[in-house]
């Protein structure tokens, strides 16, 4: 009886001691959570097209709501605040007209604020232990305050428009539950319709480059 029990204790230990030698030494590393996220982006902010070839670098300020699809893909709308310093997009002949001219007509603003509203969808790849590399794309709208260039005989203290983009993400889930950090490199391309100082129907085009670190929130 003595020997069963011995036995019986034996094969026990024996089985723990295999279960716990399939467990690694630092342990069992977590999958990433994936859900419904919250984001904010700090970062920078250039304009090009204008008279200086970029725009000079302005703070830019995000803020996202998401759902993560599966492992890869996400789909997201996004609130953003930047600004355009020091780059003119108003000329004629004579040269940029963000001074004062002689023809009476106020000048145009070489700098403004840019508000972007939009929703756009990433999808990527895994190229390192918790971490994606993804291809992201935007749309949406668009406020330039003040108009960047003279509508009629004054500047519009806002100009609408629609905008498009694309850029690349870089994504990193911490061992934080819960937390993830990022950085992307967006491109954006601005249409407003405006009418000119000459009474005329234009197009105005503002092309922007914005790169954002992030942190996530997965809830």
């Amino acid at each position: 009886m003595r020997a069963f029990i011995l036995a019986l204790l034996l094969g026990v230990l024996a089985t723990q001691a295999r279960a716990a030698a399939r467990v690694p030494a630092n342990g069992i590393d977590e999958p990433p959570r994936r859900g419904t996220y919250a984001e904010t982006s700090l970062g920078i902010f250039t304009a090009m097209g204008g008279s200086a070839p970029l725009s000079n670098a302005q703070p830019y300020l995000g803020m996202t709501f998401g759902r993560e699809l599966g492992e890869q893909a996400t789909v997201f709308a996004s609130l953003a605040i930047a600004g355009v310093s020091a780059s003119c997009y108003e000329s004629d002949a004579r040269g940029p007209l963000c001074t004062p001219q002689t023809d009476g007509l106020p000048p145009a603003p070489d700098s403004f604020g840019t508000i972007f509203i939009e929703a756009g969808a990433s999808y990527g790849f895994q190229v390192a232990r918790r971490t994606l590399l993804s291809l992201k794309g935007v749309g949406g709208f668009t406020d330039l305050s003040p108009g960047p260039v003279r509508s009629k005989s004054s500047v519009q203290s806002h100009l609408p428009g629609f905008h498009f983009g694309a850029g690349f993400a870089l994504d990193y889930d911490t061992r934080l539950e819960h937390f993830a950090v990022g950085i992307d490199a967006i491109v954006r391309y601005t249409l407003a319709r405006y009418t000119s100082a000459a009474g005329n129907s234009q197009t105005f085009g503002l092309p922007s480059l914005a790169v954002m670190p992030r942190i996530r929130y997965v809830f």
